[in-house]
């Protein structure tokens, strides 16, 4: 093979590489919106954060957790919130609006912890999570929530009932991810919130209901960081098929 032969070869096969790098993870179908969905948030837009989203959760000399829209390849839609907790606390509430909870329970989303909360050899896991999600209703007096927690020691599975605020806020809890998923790793989820929230308190929950995004770090003094790639409602499927 001649010299200039090689350096033609060499050019293409530069040329190749580099367009390969300059394109985007491929996103599988199960990891993308589904296109059912009743309603779904995709984190694409700055302004969309700060006029549809409210932070609260504040605590007097805690930090509050941030809550950003950030760009990410390997995301459906290209972007994500980024939730970074310095010693923090707090969360990101939303009304979801023109959702009929009887016909689309389920709440889906994508999710991963970039960098977990740290806890030293055989301590205790306090009440620090990564990234919660929960799904509740009430009033500014009483208010009940289901909490989806990714945690760390905690066992996949376990649940509980925790009292907030005075008693004013109660939130039943479930740990559906800990430190067994790697960091860096996107995971897709699917709870029937409707289910989940009247198995904890035996009654439906209202029509008009709050989805919120939290992150927790001031008890384990941690630096953490989770991405959220989106959040919808969508029809059961097990019932979906079985209508068929």
């Amino acid at each position: 093979m001649s010299v200039k032969t090689w350096m033609l070869l060499g050019t293409a096969l530069g040329v190749a590489a580099l367009s390969s790098a300059a394109e985007p993870p491929a996103v599988s179908d199960d990891a993308k919106p589904s296109p059912d969905a009743a309603w779904c948030t995709q984190f694409d837009d700055p302004a969309k954060l700060e006029s549809d989203w409210r932070f609260d959760g504040s605590r007097f000399l805690v930090p509050r957790t941030r809550f950003t829209v950030a760009s990410e390849p390997t995301a459906s839609d290209g972007k994500i919130m980024a939730v970074d907790a310095g010693k923090s606390t707090g969360v990101m509430l939303a009304a979801p609006s023109k959702v009929d909870l009887t016909k689309t329970p389920v709440m889906r989303w994508r999710w991963r912890v970039v960098k977990p909360i740290e806890l030293k050899p055989g301590e205790e896991e306090p009440d620090d999570q990564a990234v919660v999600l929960y799904f509740g209703d009430g009033t500014l007096l009483k208010q009940r929530c289901v909490g989806y927690r990714w945690e760390v020691n905690t066992p996949v599975g376990h649940s509980g009932l925790r009292k907030y605020a005075a008693g004013m806020m109660t939130v039943s809890h479930k740990t559906l991810r800990n430190r067994t998923t790697p960091p860096g790793v996107w995971v897709t989820e699917e709870r029937n919130v409707v289910e989940d929230y009247r198995k904890a308190y035996g009654k439906m929950p209202d029509p008009y209901f709050i989805i919120s995004v939290g992150a927790n770090s001031q008890y384990s003094g941690s630096n953490s960081r989770a991405e959220i790639d989106f959040i919808e409602f969508i029809p059961e499927r097990g019932k979906e098929k079985a209508a068929e």
